[in-house]
């Protein structure tokens, strides 16, 4: 394959990209924050998440990153993430501070996406996943990170079941031109038929691809290989592992 343009323009999205969210009805945020009595000087509003629970009426989950640190550099901070439920005026159903801390330094958190597969991991128990995106800094070490965290609601609570797995993760080195070497690995969740403490298995399809590019009489070559891998999470000690 001659001049290898897709990397190129992949390359140029990670880096030229504006920090954004998921679309947020204003009222229903605004009424979220009256009622965690936070204002919006204390959350990182450009990265809440909200999306409409499928099958169910007048319900939305949402996710609310609140600043734990923030430094003078407007990319340099570290969250920690209210998972919700509300109906549509924003009254909570549902609420959970995540206790995990998400930082956001020279890898950037970029957004978080709310995910509503059919993750049935128990009798009556439907959880959701909560993607956090990265991406670096560095041209020639372009970087680019998606891990996910899974929840399921219990009570007026939620419980948390998977912590930062890691989905999906992009990584290369390259002199900025043509010559260099990049890693594409995307996981899969497949829901098994085995159990483990009354959960279902997860197993997890890594497929990973490795471009290897060189300039060869002045044109950028591209070769690739790829292969697919699989392990399986199981739930011992209250989380998949």
């Amino acid at each position: 394959m001659k001049k290898n343009i897709s990397l190129i323009t992949l390359i140029v999205c990670l880096f030229s990209g504006i920090l954004s969210g998921q679309d947020f009805d204003s009222t229903r945020l605004n009424n979220i924050l009256k009622s965690l009595k936070l204002d919006k000087t204390k959350i990182k509003e450009e990265l809440c998440a909200e999306k409409k629970m499928p099958n169910t009426e007048d319900s939305y989950i949402a996710v609310i990153p609140a600043v734990v640190q923030q430094e003078n550099d407007d990319y340099v901070f570290t969250v920690r993430n209210y998972i919700l439920i509300t109906d549509a005026n924003g009254g909570i159903k549902n609420k959970y501070l995540d206790p995990t801390e998400i930082n956001s330094d020279a890898i950037s958190l970029r957004s978080f996406t709310i995910d509503t597969g059919l993750y049935t991991i128990g009798t009556n128990i439907r959880a959701f996943g909560v993607k956090a995106d990265f991406v670096g800094s560095s041209r020639p070490n372009p970087y680019d990170l998606s891990t996910m965290s899974m929840y399921y609601p219990e009570g007026k609570t939620f419980k948390k079941v998977l912590d930062q797995f890691t989905m999906d993760l992009y990584s290369g080195e390259w002199d900025t031109r043509c010559n260099g070497e990049f890693e594409d690995n995307h996981s899969y969740i497949i829901l098994e038929q085995s159990k483990t403490n009354n959960f279902t298995d997860l197993k997890i399809k890594t497929i990973s691809v490795t471009t290897i590019n060189k300039e060869v009489k002045g044109e950028c070559e591209s070769k690739e290989t790829s292969k697919t891998s699989y392990k399986t999470l199981k739930f011992k000690n209250s989380y998949y592992h």
